[in-house]
């Protein structure tokens, strides 16, 4: 435990250092922020910049705070991804490249300490970037639209963590077979997006998928309850990342014996 604690520290320390842990929450709070300034301000933005005649009179139905707060997460799913899988792409292959994972190997420490401080720390900037971001968006819907229960938000956010602990476990995962940051990037948005692809269209089918966890987000914040089929896509998606992390760990440990 003493071991794994080191780990972390040198995790959150190298976050620092590069400034992760400034750079991606500021990210996160301006895709926050943006959605209910410009879903507010859209006539006037309009008005100004979109060439209309003179005299053209603009009647835009202002969204509800529930509507606004799930393109935000809609947006987050998009771009914000993106900037997860790409600030950690090389979480693990970086290291092993450099010969950081091979000195930090030689003390000795357990191959699951390693993997599991790395997967603590990006799941410590990721859940910090989502919920700052997340509130400063309720924050800002409930100043220029309408305010939404904090029931709801919490809920909301509690459940769309869970998708997003999903793909940085994803990431963390073809960072350690895989040597190519771009690759790893690359492989692991086409899986994600493949995962939602599928999802939304086998819908009927795919209850039990992770990307689900996105549709039962909205559910809680447009309705404040959950369907049947959240407990299933819970259990299979907790199931997965499981999985895929003990594979993380075989599979670090097994190159590294290789090696």
């Amino acid at each position: 435990m003493t071991q794994w604690i080191v780990l972390y520290r040198k995790e959150m320390t190298e976050m620092a250092r590069n400034y992760k842990i400034l750079w991606i929450p500021i990210v996160f709070i301006l895709l926050g922020v943006m959605q209910p300034v410009s879903s507010y301000y859209m006539p006037e933005i309009l008005d100004t910049f979109g060439s209309l005649p003179e005299g053209t009179i603009l009647e835009m139905p202002t969204p509800t705070g529930a509507e606004v707060l799930m393109t935000v997460l809609s947006n987050y799913g998009m771009l914000g991804v993106l900037i997860l899988v790409l600030s950690a792409m090389g979480v693990v292959s970086a290291e092993r490249q450099s010969g950081v994972a091979g000195m930090v190997m030689m003390k000795p420490v357990p191959y699951s300490s390693y993997i599991l401080s790395k997967w603590a720390g990006l799941l410590t900037i990721t859940l910090i970037s989502l919920f700052i971001g997340y509130i400063a968006s309720w924050y800002y819907t409930s100043l220029l639209i309408e305010t939404v229960a904090f029931e709801r938000i919490f809920q909301s956010v509690v459940i769309y963590s869970i998708w997003l602990v999903f793909v940085v476990t994803l990431t963390l995962f073809f960072s350690t077979i895989m040597k190519g940051n771009g690759s790893i990037a690359f492989v692991t948005i086409f899986v994600v997006f493949t995962i939602s692809t599928v999802t939304s269209i086998l819908g009927k089918y795919m209850k039990w998928s992770p990307a689900t966890m996105t549709e039962h987000t909205g559910k809680v914040l447009l309705s404040g309850e959950l369907d049947s089929s959240f407990l299933p896509a819970f259990i299979t998606t907790i199931a997965i990342i499981i999985v895929v992390l003990i594979l993380s760990i075989q599979i670090f440990k097994q190159r590294e014996l290789l090696e």
